[in-house]
């Protein structure tokens, strides 16, 4: 672990690099969970591995909700305990696997797999329904319960009523050929004549939309913090959306995940991994690591005060009163020093 320049801007808390190739990640909060090799790891906000759960396949795919981590291994599902990464599930595969995954409101997950259906699931990971939709792209999000947004194969963007009588429509007749997921009501969409487009919809279309100027930006994924939308581009760069004021380049590799507010996570497929942090963050950090510090200094300083008391008395004890004088002088302790004295004096 490598501690990052604290400057200005964005940077680098800490960095990690894992002796696997990484496949996924997954932004938990207090730490981020990693798919590398046969095993999935959490890793806390200050960079240490929490805890390590092997699984029989690699995993490709989490998310994270209410204290669990689903997980896509192979062709199956397992849910995990966030707190020390206990299996709560057997698991659950379905024919060809599963391709995406999204935490449901109040409560279960839905899974897209890699045919044409969409299966429901329970907190714990037991199955509740599968419903057959068309082939899906990605899972976007939820406009609440029931109603799932999702990027279908032929690039349109559906809404999907989940309960009750199976419908759906597309919201608009425009495809996209990349869509982010939703973030606070909002979306990131690229066109196909690679423009970039910011909209907030609603089950029958859109309440906003609007293009963003960029200069030939080609995301792969985007994630929305305090300061706006931030992009990893196909040539590995963070890009920030509105752009910064003074832009810097900001490796970020191939995978990007973030809290929504003031934390980014990249890294790149070969296992290094950076952990970023919003400049108010950074601030914070500083002074947390600055106060524990002044901490240990003092717990040390009282720790050697102790020990300077204790040979003082055991001085005194033996009747080595010169000696017990000088270290409770030392000490600052001159009530003591001056009993010592006046001992010394009775004895001569």
């Amino acid at each position: 672990m490598t501690e990052g320049d604290e400057s200005v801007g964005w940077n680098v808390a800490w960095s990690w690099k894992s002796t696997d190739r990484i496949a996924g990640l997954c932004h938990v909060g207090n730490g981020v969970a990693i798919a590398s090799g046969l095993e999935v790891l959490m890793i806390n906000s200050d960079g240490y591995p929490a805890w390590r759960t092997p699984l029989p396949f690699r995993t490709f795919n989490m998310a994270y909700a209410e204290g669990n981590l689903g997980v896509l291994a192979g062709h199956g599902f397992h849910v995990l305990r966030l707190s020390d990464g206990t299996v709560l599930h057997e698991g659950r595969a379905t024919s060809g696997g599963f391709s995406d995954l999204l935490p449901r409101p109040g409560g279960g997950w839905v899974l897209s797999d890699r045919k044409d259906h969409l299966h429901m699931f329970n907190q714990e990971g037991r199955g509740i329904r599968r419903l057959k939709c068309g082939r899906v792209r990605k899972l976007l999000g939820w406009f609440d319960r029931e109603r799932l947004l999702v990027h279908d194969s032929e690039g349109f963007i559906r809404c999907i009523r989940m309960i009750g009588e199976d419908t759906q429509r597309v919201i608009e007749d425009r495809g996209w050929s990349w869509c982010s997921r939703l973030e606070e009501g909002q979306l990131l969409m690229q066109a196909v004549d690679g423009e970039i487009w910011e909209g907030i919809p609603h089950p029958f279309g859109w309440d906003l939309i609007q293009r963003i100027e960029t200069l030939g930006l080609e995301p792969v994924n985007g994630i929305m913090a305090s300061d706006g939308w931030w992009l990893l581009s196909l040539n590995g760069d963070l890009e920030r959306l509105p752009p910064l004021e003074e832009p810097r380049q900001m490796d970020g590799g191939d995978l990007l995940v973030g809290d929504g507010v003031s934390t980014l996570v990249s890294c790149t497929r070969e296992g290094l991994l950076r952990w970023w942090e919003a400049p108010e963050l950074a601030l914070r950090r500083r002074r947390r690591i600055q106060s524990e510090v002044a901490q240990a200094r003092e717990d040390l300083d009282w720790d050697n005060r102790k020990s300077v008391f204790i040979a003082a008395r055991d001085a005194e004890d033996n009747g080595q009163l010169s000696k017990a004088a000088e270290l409770y002088q030392k000490l600052g302790r001159s009530d003591d020093v001056r009993r010592i004295l006046k001992m010394k004096r009775e004895e001569a």
